[in-house]
């Protein structure tokens, strides 16, 4: 089925001169959702500077009344800001306001003068002991393609078990770049990859029962291009599985923005699952959608769209009873300048409240990925958290990008907790990975080798597991360095050991064509580094 498009927005340009800064400092990439636009033509001359007390004013007040925070000028070195204010000067321009700019050149030389020559390191001690878990790393060649795969989702299902749900855990990946949706069962006695479809840009899988027939599906959000881009190519994918194993591939949402993420869930109360849909796009075409179940025939399923977000952004929707009130509510990340975390609460009918849990201090911020679960065991679902977006020009290593903990305080508050600084943190999962009872963290990082050539005398680091030696209190463990090349990662048990394995997902090695890696949890003591075992 497919929806005629909103109307454009460019609701970006609407805040002011420094929210246009803003944005060009928050144009950057979530992996592969977002970009910085090309330095074009520079904006003609502008009139002498203002002395310092105006300007300051004049900034400040062209700000007010913004929907993200004010740009704090240490958030890039002196020498960028240049660029940023042109940048974002050109956003201005294009937009055919008329609202009344500073002068461009009091704008660069207000920010020039307050920010740093560097930005200052991370601060990231390690734990000074051994994880009390060795891990053995494997990994397995995917199927015959002409390009390396760019795994831009991983997920720890039961597609192949009966209905009851047991079996060991297999790993569902999108394959991005490839265009594949592919299965790997670890614990088989020869484990290989099998493509289950193909969809342009798969960005996201979940396993349900949508049409309830008894034989598990996937729901796919396809970004439909892999460059980013504010084409309406995005579109909802329903894989239906069929009792040989087959999947015949059924488009529920076209011609909308690059789609970055699907949930499905009862929203209406009638018994039948509907969708939420996080359309990323880029600048213009993004929402959040939700798609209100109609079928009759599933031979024809019939979704109807309205819209419950118009801003673009969106990168994760997860589903959850928020309010304990017996409907679905779902959490957004939303990123691009709005850089929030949103909680909607479902009030029936389809029509949902929204309230901010959290608003990121600055629109540079880079959120990167959330997933809710219940961080300090306490019974109420909180956020983990991160921020670690690269992909915009300049490519820094950022002190403020890391893993967060938003602690639910009950009532649909949040309090922010900042767990561990880390370079371009872009995905992270709990799990009791030692053992303890109590939930530990796998967070991955994405600095790609073009970007960052000095990541390996850097040290920077690449997987991460944040040990919970006491509720809320976290020590850090590196797994592995300087190979910054995942997006995204999971944990569970795969072997059927009782023990939490780690799956990470490769976006752009060179070094190696396999999809994922596993670390494999091997349980006892550590000694010295993970161990690792050669590629089968």
């Amino acid at each position: 089925m497919s929806i005629a498009p909103p109307r454009t927005r460019y609701r970006l340009w609407t805040a002011g001169l420094v929210g246009l800064v803003a944005l060009a400092a928050a144009a950057g990439a979530v992996g592969y959702l977002r970009w910085a636009p090309g330095a074009g033509t520079p904006p003609p001359a502008r009139p002498a500077p203002l002395p310092a007390a105006d300007i300051e004013v004049r900034v400040h007040n062209f700000c007010g009344g913004s929907c993200h925070a004010y740009p704090p000028p240490d958030t890039f070195p002196r020498r960028y800001w240049r660029a940023e204010v042109e940048r974002g000067f050109r956003f201005f321009e294009q937009s055919g306001l008329s609202l009344p700019a500073p002068p461009v050149e009091s704008v660069v030389r207000y920010f020039e003068d307050r920010a740093p020559e560097e930005l200052p390191a991370a601060e990231c001690p390690a734990a000074g002991r051994p994880l009390g878990v060795r891990f053995e790393r494997v990994s397995y060649p995917g199927p015959a393609a002409p390009v390396r795969p760019a795994v831009s989702n991983v997920n720890l299902v039961r597609l192949s078990a009966p209905t009851t749900g047991a079996g060991p855990l297999e790993v569902l990946a999108c394959d991005m770049q490839g265009g594949r949706v592919m299965l790997l069962r670890p614990a088989d006695p020869a484990p290989a990859w099998k493509v289950l479809a193909r969809v342009a840009n798969p960005a996201h899988a979940e396993v349900v029962d949508l049409d309830g027939d008894g034989i598990r599906d996937i729901l796919v959000a396809n970004l439909g291009s892999f460059p980013p881009t504010d084409r309406r190519c995005g579109s909802v994918v329903w894989l239906r599985g069929r009792a040989d194993g087959s999947f015949t591939p059924i488009t529920l949402l076209d011609n909308v923005g690059r789609v970055a993420d699907v949930r499905a869930a009862d929203f209406f109360g009638t018994g039948k699952l509907d969708l939420v849909v996080g359309v990323f796009g880029l600048h213009a075409a993004g929402e959040i959608l939700l798609l209100e179940n109609l079928t009759e025939n599933w031979d024809k399923p019939r979704f109807v769209p309205r819209t419950l977000d118009a801003r673009p952004g969106a990168i994760h929707v997860p589903v959850a009873d928020l309010n304990g009130d017996g409907k679905p509510d779902f959490v957004a990340l939303i990123a691009q300048e709005h850089e929030t975390v949103v909680a909607f609460i479902n009030e029936g009918g389809g029509s949902f409240r929204k309230q901010t849990l959290y608003r990121a201090p600055h629109p540079g911020y880079g959120s990167s990925g959330i997933q809710l679960v219940d961080l300090n065991g306490d019974g109420s679902l909180d956020v983990l958290y991160t921020n670690g977006d690269i992909l915009d020009e300049p490519y820094l290593y950022k002190p403020y990008h890391g893993v967060q903990w938003l602690e639910n305080k009950g009532g649909l508050l949040f309090e922010h907790h900042p767990i561990a600084p880390m370079y371009g943190a872009h995905n992270a999962v709990a799990a009791d990975l030692t053992g303890t009872g109590r939930l530990d963290i796998v967070a991955v990082s994405f600095l790609p080798g073009d970007k960052f050539p000095d990541r390996p005398a850097r040290k920077a680091d690449a997987v991460v597991v944040l040990e919970q030696v006491a509720p809320g209190r976290f020590e850090r463990h590196p797994l592995l360095t300087a190979e910054c090349d995942a997006v995204v990662c999971a944990a569970g048990d795969l072997y059927g050991t009782g023990r939490a394995d780690i799956v990470v997902g490769n976006f752009s090695s060179m070094t190696t064509d396999h999809p994922v890696t596993i670390w494999k949890n091997l349980g006892g003591p550590a000694a010295g580094s993970p161990r690792q075992r050669p590629a089968r």
